[in-house]
């Protein structure tokens, strides 16, 4: 049964006298026009037409807890009877910064920002402080924001990515400045040519930021090997390791992949699941590397004024208190595990060349005949099959998203019966790409 979403088709139109494509990000924009939600809660979102989802979506991964968790709306509420923000510095702040200290092993020090990509661009800045050197490396098909440095090679078509032991630095957007030309790209899972480029560079990188895990890529794992390279190969040079962990910090484990995996890097960008929906971003790292932002004997600004924002902080702090356990992780990678197992099996019932990749919630399903183990393995995978498999999700009340090498996530308010309903939209879905 096809869902009517005739009031989104209509708000849509009326938001193109004044939005382009009618979304405030782009990535929210599908054909043949947008979604417009009406409200979410727990696991489910409805839209204005009346149309209810199951969230595969939690806007992005971060709702780790779910929507409107009660939790955290009780501390948001809380929190609004003392005031939103005023410039100062407060006891809530320093307790959600010790919370980040306790929990990520590289967190000697904690500063507040707002978002993922305000995050990357301070630890960029600080690595460069720090180091005295300018440029800085990325993994290809990495996602580390829109900051010029970072935004490039994020999606690059396969015709443009350049030879595979050597990828060339592809713009992700007009209007880069010229010092996103300098940022090096390397291979992801690649020891030897991400070794050979990187020591090429070795005089000129102040870092690398890589996400441990490439969600940008739907979801490519790493090979622990390359992930300890990376970490004895920046310490042989003295060159900062940056994990960007916008989306597996809190999700993986506590302590982020970091702690999951047990490579601890210098700095690390979090963000996303840390307030369960609510902008906030930190920047951490090891102390002598954080000092340079010391107000007064660093040479690194770092300022803000929604740095520390309240209400963002009590959501944090009430989100951090259930995450802390490690209880939502185990239930987070039993999910993904949970779905995995019966995607292979409904897969192989249907006859689909299709392969599902997932971990701690988070999962992308490739048709392919193998996982991918990098950007250009995911970007091989069936898009035709994928548009045909994404649409006949959304008929059967699955919210995911649209892009092939997107990532798709769940949350601890998925329940089993969730789960079962997304195995079943997947089976039709499967069915659907098949045709």
């Amino acid at each position: 049964m096809r869902r009517s979403t005739t009031k989104s088709a209509k708000l849509f139109r009326e938001s193109l006298e004044f939005m382009t494509g009618g979304v405030h990000s782009n990535y929210r924009y599908r054909e043949p026009h947008p979604i417009y939600f009406s409200h979410a809660k727990g696991a489910y979102v409805w839209d204005i037409d009346g149309n209810k989802y199951v969230d595969c979506n939690c806007n992005m991964g971060t709702c780790i807890l779910g929507h409107a968790h009660p939790k955290v709306i009780r501390a948001v509420r809380r929190q609004l009877e003392s005031g939103l923000t005023n410039g100062l510095e407060s006891q809530l702040s320093i307790r959600v910064a010790e919370r980040l200290h306790d929990m990520i092993p590289c967190a000697e020090i904690v500063k507040f920002c707002n978002t993922g990509t305000e995050a990357v661009m301070h630890a960029v800045q600080i690595a460069r402080s720090c180091s005295g050197k300018d440029r800085i490396a990325k993994l290809e098909g990495g996602y580390d924001g829109t900051y010029d440095d970072v935004f490039v090679s994020t999606h690059p078509t396969l015709e443009d990515a350049g030879p595979a032991d050597n990828p060339a630095n592809v713009p992700s957007t007009s209007g880069l400045g010229e010092c996103s030309k300098k940022t090096v790209i390397v291979p992801f899972n690649n020891i030897e040519d991400t070794t050979r480029i990187i020591r090429e560079h070795r005089d000129e990188l102040a870092a690398i930021i890589m996400e441990p895990v490439m969600f940008n890529a739907g979801c490519v794992l790493p090979d622990l090997e390359y992930l300890k390279a990376m970490r004895e190969l920046t310490n042989d040079l003295d060159i900062i390791l940056i994990f960007d962990e916008i989306i597996t910090g809190f999700r993986m484990a506590p302590g982020g992949a970091q702690e999951y995996y047990g490579i601890v890097p210098d700095m690390s960008t979090l963000a996303k699941a840390i307030a369960n929906g609510f902008p906030l971003a930190a920047v951490v790292g090891k102390r002598e590397i954080m000092n340079v932002t010391d107000p007064k004997t660093g040479k690194s600004t770092f300022n803000g004024t929604y740095n520390g924002h309240q209400i963002s902080l009590a959501a944090a702090d009430a989100t951090l208190a259930e995450l802390k356990t490690g209880r939502i992780q185990r239930q987070l990678h039993d999910a993904s595990d949970w779905l995995g197992k019966h995607f292979e099996e409904t897969a192989s019932k249907v006859g689909a060349s299709a392969v599902m990749q997932g971990i701690a919630g988070k999962f992308q399903v490739y048709f392919v005949n193998e996982k991918p183990h990098d950007y250009r393995a995911a970007m091989s995978a069936d898009s035709e099959k994928y548009a045909a498999y994404y649409k006949s999700m959304l008929e059967a009340g699955i919210l995911i998203n649209r892009p092939t090498t997107s990532h798709q996530g769940l949350t601890s308010a998925h329940t089993r019966n969730d789960l079962d309903a997304i195995i079943t939209g997947m089976k039709k879905a499967l069915e659907s790409s098949k045709r």
